[in-house]
């Protein structure tokens, strides 16, 4: 029944489009190896908690081991504890390095053949350093133990595993931060596209209801009609709802029944006073003020595509509109008859079931069922809503 409009397309500002270049085009700056304030993310608070924890509890795990080991020849001493705090610091030293400036300036930007390299680099230069710090501590504080050699192999490999599993330790943990605040803006981009498409969707109802209702009463003007003043109050009265009511994510439903119960008022007056009840009838089933809210303006399209489109000669009924709700489920039908399309006027639009179809797809996902049905000289349409969801 809705015919297919084609949007016109955007005007082009001709001042944009002639705008002379205010300066010659430079190309953009290489980026400095070490990372701006804005392009390192910040460590959070509970990953520093999490590394202390981890480095003492490491700590008091090598403690009770050589404690209770009686063939260890490790002196529990203050050289010991001095040894051990120096070197966590130097482990949370390769644990940022990786974090602020290794990984942000490699994997980030999809370089792993070079992350692989510095990352191995890395810890090896971290293991020398370990060693250094170690001797270091010995020496300044004449602390030696028995069979103890700084450049024994097998610790230098030992101190090399301990520097990758830091690393690897500071990239798994940023990555993970980053995959998740990705997943995050990516919801809100898709919250906020919605949202916009919806506003535009909302704004489109506005302008093509008033369009129908100014024909309706430009018709009862030409002729002169008495009724043509009450015709402007009641689109007042519908205008109210749209400017004021209508700007709500969701509305209760005896407010929607209001608004349409006021425009089948309006379209009343297009009929003889003595037919206008019983031609356009609409009827309610169910506990309607305890239903639960429902978004605005979903009722009014099926209407207004009714009388677009309906006859509105046929007799008794031209159009009947009925509205049940039982529980969370709403069911609205409307049936009206149609008259050949050679005795239609010709109305332009068709914007009303398309964009309620747009609509339902973005606020009632799996929620809804829309039926349309044409038989010859006949048109129904049922809307199926499961309420009690988020509307917005």
């Amino acid at each position: 029944m809705e015919n297919s409009v084609v949007s016109p397309a955007a005007p082009v500002s001709l001042a944009s489009a002639t705008r002379p270049a205010l300066g010659p085009t430079t190309s953009p700056a290489r980026r400095p190896w070490w990372p701006r304030t804005h392009d390192a993310l910040p460590v959070p608070w509970w990953v520093h908690v999490a590394l202390v924890a981890v480095l003492l509890g490491i700590d008091a795990l090598l403690y009770y081991a050589t404690r209770l080991n009686p063939k260890s020849m490790v002196k529990l001493d203050a050289v010991w504890f001095v040894r051990n705090a120096a070197l966590d610091v130097t482990t949370a030293g390769l644990f940022y390095w990786n974090w602020l400036v290794l990984f942000p300036r490699t994997l980030s930007q999809g370089r792993v053949a070079a992350y692989l390299l510095l990352a191995l680099a890395s810890a090896g230069v971290f293991s020398l350093v370990r060693i250094t710090v170690s001797d270091t501590v010995y020496r300044l504080m004449n602390g030696s133990h028995p069979g103890f050699s700084s450049y024994q192999f097998d610790l230098w490999l030992g101190l090399l595993l301990g520097g990758v599993l830091a690393l690897v330790a500071s990239s798994g943990v940023r990555m993970t931060i980053e995959y998740l605040q990705g997943q995050r803006n990516r919801r809100e981009l898709e919250r906020q596209h919605l949202l916009t498409e919806l506003g535009m969707l909302k704004t489109q109802i506005n302008p093509h209801f008033l369009f129908n209702t100014l024909n309706n009463i430009y018709s009862l003007t030409s002729r002169k009609s008495d009724r043509a003043p009450e015709a402007v109050l009641r689109l007042a009265e519908s205008m109210r709802y749209l400017l004021y009511d209508s700007g709500a994510d969701a509305v209760t439903l005896t407010q929607e029944l209001t608004h349409l119960r006021s425009f089948l008022d309006l379209q009343r007056l297009r009929l003889p006073a003595a037919e206008a009840e019983t031609a356009i009838l609409l009827t309610t089933h169910g506990a309607l003020e305890a239903a639960p809210p429902v978004a605005p303006l979903l009722l009014l399209p099926l209407v207004e595509n009714a009388f677009k489109h309906g006859d509105l000669a046929a007799r008794p009924e031209a159009i009947r509109i009925e509205l049940e709700v039982e529980g969370a489920e709403l069911r609205f039908s409307v049936h009206n008859y149609v008259a050949a399309i050679a005795d239609l006027p010709r109305q332009p639009g068709g914007l009303g079931l398309h964009n309620l179809r747009r609509r339902l797809e973005l606020l009632y996902p799996e929620r809804h069922e829309l039926h349309v049905r044409t038989l010859p000289g006949e048109y129904a349409v049922e809307l199926v809503l499961q309420l009690g969801g988020n509307e917005q």
